[in-house]
C-alpha cells in the first residue's frame, strides 16, 4: 500500500518502532494516518506523455526498446502536474525505496546521487548520500543538486509541495495496480532515455506474472488473510489486494477499502484457509507471534493447520520491479500443489 507502511505503504505508526518500520518499507514523508506499505501508493492518474513523438509508459516493450526519447518531453505526473524535461536527467534523487529500485533496474543507477534513508536495495544504493526519512532533509537534498526528484505522491505530498516552491523539479507517482507499476517503470525509462532497460524489466515482470496466472488457471481461490504490518491489513483498491488476488487468494478483508487496522472478530468469522504476514530480516515485526496470541485466532483454519507463511516485507511493500517475484512466492504459499 514502495517499506509498504505503503510508507501506503503508507501511514504514521502508532508507535515509534512501527513508524521506523513503515518508513523502511515504503519511503519518507508520510501524509496519511494509517500505515500503508509503499512509498508507492493513493488513487491517482498514472503518468502519461503529452507529446505524440515520445512513446507513452503503456507502449509495447518492442516500441520502447527501439525508441530514443525525444526531448523536450512533457509528462503529467500523479499530482496532475505537467513536468517538462529538456534533456535526460544526469542527477536524480529518489525519495522512496521503490523509485531507487526502478532506477537501478532499468540501468540508470549511476545517475542516482542521493536516496531516502531506507533505500537498501540493490546493495549499491546503501552507499549513496541519504536525505532523510519521514522528514526529508531539504538542505541535503538541495546540496545534491538534482535535475529531478522522484517521489511518491501518496506518501509525500507535503515535501513535493515544498520542493516545487523551491523550484526543484519533482516527478511523482502513486501506482495502485500491478499494471500501473509497470507503466511507471516504462515512464521512468522514458524520462531517463533508458527505454530499452525499462522494456526488459517490464517484459520480465510480465513473464513472471504469466507463469503464475498460467499455473492458477481455473483454480478456485482460497480465503486468505494478509497482515502486512503489526495489526494492519489491506482491503480492496490497493495494489497489495490485487497481488493477493492474482496469487490465487480471496482477500477476507476485501469488503473494506484501503489500509486499516485489523478487526479480529471479522477475521475469525471469515475463517481464512491461509494467512500471509510480512517478515523483515532487519526488524522484528512480531506479526506471527501477534497472530498466534490474538484471542480466538486459534480457532481459525489457517492457524489450526499451520498454514501461515511469511512474505518478504520489502518486496511486498514497494511498488517496484520485485512485485512479480513476491507474487510468485505468495502463489506458491497459497497453492503449493499448483505453483512449484
Amino acid at each position: 500500500m514502495e517499506n509498504k507502511r505503503i510508507w501506503s505503504k503508507m501511514g504514521l505508526w502508532l508507535a515509534a518502532a512501527l513508524l521506523v518500520l513503515g518508513l523502511a518499507a515504503c519511503g519518507s514523508n508520510e501524509d496519511k494516518s494509517s500505515p500503508s506499505p509503499s512509498a508507492t501508493e493513493s488513487a491517482s492518474p498514472s503518468a502519461s506523455a503529452s507529446q505524440e513523438s515520445s512513446p507513452s509508459a503503456s507502449s509495447s516493450e518492442e516500441t520502447a526498446a527501439s525508441s530514443e526519447t525525444v526531448y523536450p518531453l512533457t509528462l503529467k505526473d500523479s499530482t496532475g502536474t505537467d513536468v517538462v524535461f529538456e534533456q535526460a536527467p544526469e542527477r536524480v534523487v529518489t525519495l522512496a525505496p521503490s523509485e531507487t529500485e526502478v532506477m537501478f533496474a532499468i540501468g540508470s543507477g549511476a545517475k542516482v546521487v542521493a536516496v531516502d534513508n531506507y533505500s537498501d536495495y540493490p546493495e549499491e544504493a546503501q552507499s549513496l548520500e541519504k536525505v532523510g526519512d519521514i522528514n526529508t532533509n531539504l538542505e541535503a537534498l538541495l546540496a545534491a543538486k538534482p535535475d529531478v526528484v522522484l517521489a511518491h505522491s501518496g506518501m509525500q505530498a507535503n515535501v513535493i509541495e515544498e520542493l516545487r516552491k523551491l523550484n526543484v523539479k519533482v516527478f511523482a507517482s502513486d501506482p495502485k495496480t500491478l499494471e500501473q507499476v509497470m507503466e511507471k517503470i516504462g515512464t521512468v525509462g522514458q524520462i531517463m532515455n533508458a527505454q530499452e532497460g525499462a522494456a526488459q524489466v517490464v517484459a520480465t515482470m510480465k513473464d513472471e506474472l504469466k507463469r503464475v496466472t498460467d499455473a492458477l488457471q481455473d483454480v478456485a481461490a482460497k480465503k486468505v488473510y494478509m497482515e502486512f504490518s503489526p495489526g494492519w491489513t489491506v482491503g480492496s483498491g490497493e495494489y497489495m489486494d490485487e497481488i493477493l488476488t492474482l496469487a490465487g487468494g480471496d482477500n477476507v478483508s476485501k469488503e473494506k477499502s484501503g489500509w486499516f487496522e485489523v478487526d479480529p472478530e471479522a477475521v475469525i468469522k471469515s475463517n481464512p484457509e491461509v494467512i500471509l504476514y510480512a517478515l523483515n530480516p532487519n526488524y522484528d515485526l512480531g506479526i506471527l507471534q501477534a497472530i498466534k496470541d490474538r484471542p480466538g485466532f486459534d480457532a481459525i483454519d489457517a492457524v489450526k493447520n499451520n498454514r501461515m507463511f511469511a512474505v518478504d516485507d520489502n518486496s511486498i511493500s514497494r511498488v517496484g520491479p520485485r512485485l512479480t517475484k513476491v507474487l510468485y512466492d505468495m502463489a506458491k504459499a497459497i497453492h503449493p500443489d499448483k505453483v512449484k
